[in-house]
């Protein structure tokens, strides 16, 4: 009868065997990794790969995620792929409008195609009418991997990591400001004019994207979300406030600052109208090209029924707000803080900031984006205090304006505070500021004081852009 060999000598040998094993296997894995490499990320959109040029390998029936972010409208892209042979290659891409309907189940349908372009194994080229972030995709579609290099350049595209952010200087003019604990009520903002439209709570909770566009506002019920977008179907839109319902109310040209009336019964907006002037002009053999200057008019729209009409304003009139009792106030470029009515006369002075130099109130600081208080007693407003925007405060009648943040003029940074947006209650202000490098949400009581920074693991998630194009960054409701 054969021996037992004793216990320690059996796992000895069996720690030895495991030991050989593991290097047999090491060596084999090297050996097929070295003859293949496949890409480690890439395979959707929440992996996507920078565009950048670097060669990638993809696997055989497989596809290479990329995205690229475009900073503003009308950017025009180019994207390129470059490889041995464009047999079973594919290129698409596709709109952040796109991956959110696919992500929610509906098919992947792009907005381009890559074809033949001199110099690139397959090109693609287009202009984008808003900012977000957009992807390309390569397919291979071969029984082979075959190696790609992608590359997406442009107008205001992004296509690779964001820059180190420099270490701050400390002022000691400067203070800092201290970290609130978050805010009462529901927040929808946009990361950039025609990007990401999402909704968080007040407390930086729940964040969602919903849909894209720009300005978005919220009815004073708390149940839907008014936006405009410039792309590509231009036009005032209404989403509720889960995301669901979308639907296009209005096609217009250039819409932007839709607001919405006290019973919420009809939107308010501005687009672009009339083009006047311009064109080339010759005088004894001598041509000149003349400028031409753009109309901004205000419509209204009805939320039951999408009928629309005309709101009789100025030639320049932009970004309106309504106040509880049916006043319209909205910013001329070229005269001052206006005022109207929905179906009534408008003012034929401004009521803040006359920006006529033949006024004998005449007023050379710039003023956009007027927000009038919930309660109709106040309105906010930006105002140029160069180098930099500031936020500042006035009754609503245009009595005693003042500045409700300053800039320091011997402090190391000039920081901006941009869009004001009032609490539902009217007791405090909600803006965006650069102080600490990059846009981020702060609050102040009404009269400036309290400053907080609010939603920071908001803006550390997601960036946000300011075009200084007077936009309406954000609302707040309860």
């Amino acid at each position: 009868m054969q021996m037992l060999r004793p216990y320690n000598t059996v796992c000895f040998m069996l720690k030895r065997f495991g030991f050989f094993l593991f290097i047999a296997l090491a060596i084999l894995a090297l050996g097929v990794f070295t003859q293949v490499s496949y890409a480690a990320n890439g395979t959707s959109p929440n992996d996507a790969l920078f565009p950048i040029g670097q060669a990638q390998t993809i696997a055989p029936h497989s596809a290479q995620w990329y995205k690229f972010d475009v900073g503003g409208k009308k950017a025009t892209v180019r994207a390129t792929l470059d490889a041995p042979s464009a047999d079973g290659l594919r290129l698409e891409i596709f709109t952040p409008e796109q991956i959110a309907a696919w992500e929610r189940g509906d098919g992947l349908k792009s907005i381009g195609m890559g074809g033949p372009q001199q110099g690139h194994t397959l090109g693609w080229s287009g202009v984008f009418n808003q900012a977000g972030t957009f992807y390309a995709v390569a397919y291979n579609d071969n029984d082979a991997p075959v190696q790609v290099r992608v590359l997406i350049e442009g107008d205001s595209v992004t296509a690779g990591p964001p820059p180190p952010t420099p270490t701050r200087r400390p002022d000691p003019l400067i203070t800092p400001t201290p970290l609130g604990k978050g805010i009462n009520g529901k927040i929808v903002f946009v990361d950039a004019t025609g990007g990401n439209i999402y909704t968080v709570n007040g407390d930086g909770t729940n964040l969602q994207r919903i849909t894209f566009g720009m300005d978005p506002v919220w009815n004073h019920a708390g149940t839907q979300i008014a936006f405009a977008r410039q792309g590509p179907i231009p036009g005032i839109y209404v989403i509720y406030a889960d995301g669901s319902g979308e639907r296009l109310l209005y096609q217009t040209q250039e819409p932007r600052a839709p607001a919405w009336s006290p019973d919420d019964s009809e939107i308010v907006f501005s687009y672009q109208g009339a083009t006047k002037g311009g064109g080339e002009r010759c005088f004894r053999g001598r041509c000149f090209q003349l400028p031409a200057s753009t109309q901004w008019k205000l419509g209204a729209v009805n939320v039951a029924d999408g009928t629309y009409h005309n709101v009789r304003a100025s030639e320049n009139a932009t970004t309106p707000t309504f106040a509880p009792d049916g006043t319209i106030a909205y910013n001329d470029t070229e005269i001052g803080l206006m005022t109207t009515t929905s179906r009534g006369e408008p003012a034929a002075n401004p009521f803040i900031g006359d920006l006529r130099v033949t006024s004998d109130s005449y007023n050379p600081l710039r003023l956009v984006s007027p927000q009038y208080s919930p309660d109709g007693k106040l309105i906010t407003y930006m105002v140029q205090q160069p180098p930099t925007w500031q936020i500042a405060l006035a009754n609503a009648d245009g009595s005693n304006q003042h500045l409700l943040t300053k800039d320091v003029t011997l402090a190391y940074d000039h920081p901006n505070a941009v869009a004001p947006e009032w609490s539902p209650n009217s007791q405090q202000i909600l803006f965006l500021a650069n102080r600490n490098g990059k846009w981020e949400f702060f609050v102040m009581n009404a009269d400036g004081g309290n400053v907080q920074q609010v939603l920071k693991n908001v803006t550390d998630a997601v960036e946000l852009r300011y075009d200084y194009q007077a936009g309406r960054m954000m609302s707040w409701t309860q």
